[in-house]
């Protein structure tokens, strides 16, 4: 009896096993993601060849 209710008090404090909320840390996921992303395609962007600027005199 005792283990009976003792496993319906651990069930009542853990809840339906689903999170909720949680879109806070998903949206901030993707932000990250899409700053990390553009950053990267800016720095290859800037580092493409053919930008090379001769300062010696010819």
């Amino acid at each position: 009896m005792s283990t009976t209710l003792h496993m319906s008090t651990l069930l009542a404090q853990v809840g339906a096993g689903r999170i909720q909320g949680g879109w806070e840390y998903i949206w901030a996921a993707y932000g990250i993601a899409w700053a990390s992303l553009s950053l990267y395609a800016l720095s290859l962007w800037l580092r493409r060849p053919g930008q090379t600027t001769n300062d010696s005199k010819e």
